[in-house]
């Protein structure tokens, strides 16, 4: 899929038709490509004379390379993007056998004088989210520079990423009324669930804290007095580079609580568990002196005390009576049953 923008007179983005490779014109300054078909990147390669790397070649891009300037002065920026599984069921599981919060992907940037190229795997919410701002000009820039449109989309980025944390803070301050709050802790299988549910907000924290350390390295780069030509950026790249430090802070207190209910959670299971055994070792306690009585009056002999007549068999039966209920008593005073 190729989508492709213009800048308007009051410097927003619009829309353009591409049918093929003669609607590429000079005056679009975005081209945005989703899971191209090689035929779209043809179209790319004539109209602009710009390779585009594969989608495969960006995931295996080495981390040295992932930012760099050519010899023809122009920027390559491959950085990841997180995207939240809207659709996402704790009970549904992927092809490698996990539920998925969230997944990574990497887009790439290619930036020219006049025109940026945007490649990534899948349509995301910090694109659609730029695009709906860029139309409206929200922040009143000159999109005929394309080096705003870069700037814009890895703040629409930051800003996914700050949505997703605040998502993540407020179900964490969901499962900690749950946790805390249950005081009739009965099945164990709710707690397992909730360690399941847990693990999962963890493995999100720690890819958007990926997205984030590499967000970070992407505006250090940019800061370079080489890497944008120019120091009207600067005061922009160095905002963004300020919200990215607070949301790195804000991430690893998300982290530092998930471990507080995985280790709660994890304490109480246990709590359950040790209960469960308790309750099974009372028991042969309570049965061991009747048994041990009734073992002994089983024995083939005469000689025992109360072994006959059905006076004695009823004082017999009195005594493991008793030697059954009195533990049963004591523990239930004790609160061990």
């Amino acid at each position: 899929m190729l989508e492709a923008f213009y800048a308007t007179e009051r410097g927003s983005l619009e829309d353009a038709t591409i049918n093929g490779g003669f609607d590429l014109h000079p005056e679009l300054v975005w081209i945005d490509l989703i899971a191209p078909s090689q035929e779209e990147q043809q179209w790319v390669v004539d109209a602009y004379n710009q390779n585009l790397p594969t989608l495969k070649s960006l995931e295996d891009i080495s981390s040295s390379a992932r930012f760099y300037r050519d010899d023809d002065g122009i920027l390559h920026i491959s950085t990841y993007f997180l995207t939240k599984n809207k659709n996402y069921q704790v009970d549904n599981e992927t092809e490698d056998g996990m539920s998925r919060l969230a997944t990574v992907q990497t887009v790439a940037f290619i930036l020219h004088k006049n025109h940026l190229f945007t490649l990534r795997g899948e349509k995301l919410v910090a694109f659609r989210a730029f695009r709906a701002r860029a139309r409206r000009n929200d922040y009143e820039m000159d999109y005929k520079d394309p080096t705003w449109i870069l700037l814009g989309l890895l703040e629409a980025k930051l800003d996914e990423l700050a949505d997703i944390l605040e998502d993540i803070h407020r179900d964490l301050e969901k499962y900690s009324t749950e946790v805390l709050n249950n005081h009739h802790r009965e099945q164990i299988l709710d707690l397992d669930d909730m360690i399941t549910r847990l693990a999962q907000q963890e493995d999100t924290l720690g890819k958007a804290q990926l997205c984030l350390i590499d967000l970070r390295r992407v505006l250090t780069f940019l800061s370079r007095p080489r890497a944008l030509s120019s120091h009207i950026y600067d005061a922009d790249i160095r905002e963004l580079s300020e919200d990215v430090r607070s949301l790195v802070e804000h991430d690893a207190f998300l982290f530092q609580k998930v471990r507080f209910l995985l280790d709660t959670t994890s304490g109480f299971i246990n709590t359950e568990q040790s209960d469960t055994i308790r309750r099974f070792s009372i028991l042969p306690s309570m049965l061991a002196p009747p048994m041990l009585i009734a073992s002994v009056y089983g024995m083939n002999t005469d000689v025992l005390p109360f072994a006959k007549g059905t006076t004695s068999f009823m004082v017999v039966i009195s005594i493991l009576i008793a030697f059954f209920v009195g533990p049963l008593i004591y523990f239930r005073w004790k609160k061990w049953i």
